[in-house]
């Protein structure tokens, strides 16, 4: 009888508890007057990210933003995706090209042209001009496949830039400087000084590269090799050019010259601030935004140059190299809003207190990505951050910032992104020599869909 009492009780507590509990409730949320974001940034960036969110608020009241991080890049687009289904999607979300190459099949996506043209509050043509000119070309619609079936013109602009990094030669001037080696400009001369650099350090490895990826593009990028097409047959990477480039580099991965972040097993950075004596890199390739990892404090003195360029066969020297990084694409009509051109025209207000020099500025030195507008480098702040000759990161700021006219743009559509992985994962399996150049072509492209 005691026990079932006590039971009693304790069942009564918890009732009592849950009851208070879903008592709680937080309130609904107002979507017609509520500025859905979704960005991949952690707390810190959060925090810096919060404070355009406060002005964007306090200058037009009774209206808010909720900032959403559904993970990384990749689960900001399956969210979405997921999103659409139910017509959830957010109002402004982080995006690379390949995801609203997937977004502009809904319909869903905002030509910003009826923004930035607008007399009230768009953009002047020197505003236009304000943005790094490969940053803001990313976003027209003719970088996507089937935009005009979408509804699109070659005028619409999907996108615009938010932040933006490059990648950069990062180099142990120390260990050049030894050897009376200049920092190589072009892949003909890194290649002509690894035998030299192997017999000196004979533990380290000339050249590492974190990104197996984005070299095998920008390499078809500086030479001219197919890759994709945004139209007809997308895969084009397959062929001659790239085969005899894929089995160079196997040659030279034998004598130990190369280092990728698959084949090391992590980003060669870590490689990179070891020093050459402790089986380092004198050469290392990585993001502009993640320079912070190539900083190798006092164990030698670095330097920073930009990517090696392909000399073409007339001798002129081609030096484009990618640019990655977020932008912003502005979504309509979800939660069944009733409010809609009224919500598309604050989310852009908000987009423009994110694109605002002084925000850039701000999130560029928290982030260690470059800024979308120029001026931002006249912001003190900003200008201060990169005058600092000690800090590898913002030098790494500066040499990315001379590159704005080497950038290059690749066609998106609905595959774009796999074909990406697929290159790749070809590079590695032929510098190893764990597939033959054509095989590991082959395969790639048979994975992408090639027939």
């Amino acid at each position: 009888m005691k026990n079932k009492l006590l039971a009693t009780l304790m069942f009564v507590v918890m009732l009592f508890s849950t009851m208070a509990a879903c008592g709680k409730t937080e309130e609904p949320v107002d979507y017609e007057h509520t500025i859905i974001f979704y960005s991949t940034q952690g707390d810190a960036l959060q925090k810096v990210t919060a404070n355009a969110i406060a002005s964007f608020e306090a200058e037009h009241p009774g209206w808010k933003v909720e900032h959403v991080q559904p993970g990384g890049y990749d689960e900001v687009k399956s969210k979405i995706v997921s999103d659409f289904q139910g017509q959830n999607q957010p109002d402004l979300a982080y995006c690379y090209p390949d995801h609203v190459a997937q977004y502009i099949q809904t319909g869903k996506v905002v030509d910003l042209n009826q923004f930035i043209s607008s007399a009230e509050h768009g953009y002047t043509p020197a505003e236009v001009q304000d943005f790094v000119p490969g940053y803001y070309n990313e976003g027209y619609a003719t970088n996507y496949a089937g935009y005009a079936a979408n509804g699109y013109t070659a005028e619409s602009m999907l996108t615009l830039p938010f932040v933006k990094s490059t990648e950069l030669l990062y180099y142990n001037k120390t260990a050049l400087d030894a050897l009376n080696l200049p920092v190589a400009t072009t892949w003909d001369q890194l290649w002509a000084q690894c035998e030299t650099i192997v017999k000196a350090y004979p533990t380290a490895t000339p050249l590492g590269y974190d990104s197996e990826a984005n070299w095998f593009i920008t390499m078809r990028e500086q030479n001219g090799w197919g890759y994709t097409s945004a139209e007809g047959n997308h895969f084009l990477f397959n062929n001659p050019e790239t085969t005899a480039w894929l089995k160079q580099l196997n040659g030279y991965y034998n004598k130990g010259y190369i280092t990728t972040q698959e084949d090391y097993g992590a980003y060669t950075s870590a490689l990179f601030t070891k020093g050459v004596e402790d089986g380092g890199l004198v050469y290392c390739i990585g993001s502009s935004g993640g320079a912070s990892h190539q900083d190798p404090g006092d164990k030698f003195e670095w330097g920073i140059a930009p990517i090696p360029g392909s000399t073409l066969e007339d001798g002129s020297v081609d030096y484009s190299v990618i640019s990655q990084g977020p932008s912003l694409v502005m979504l309509k009509d979800g939660h069944g809003v009733s409010n809609s051109e009224e919500k598309q025209l604050m989310t852009w207000l908000f987009m423009k207190e994110l694109l605002d020099p002084t925000f850039q500025a701000s999130f560029s030195i928290a982030s260690g990505y470059n800024p979308c507008r120029l001026s931002t480098f006249d912001i003190p702040d900003y200008a201060a951050h990169i005058a600092d000759t000690e800090s590898l990161t913002a030098q790494a700021a500066n040499v990315a910032r001379e590159l704005s006219s080497r950038f290059y743009t690749s066609p998106a559509f609905v595959g774009s992104s796999t074909a990406r992985e697929q290159v790749g994962t070809a590079l590695v399996f032929a510098l190893r020599g764990e597939k033959t150049a054509e095989q590991a072509l082959a395969d790639a492209y048979t994975n992408c869909g090639g027939k």
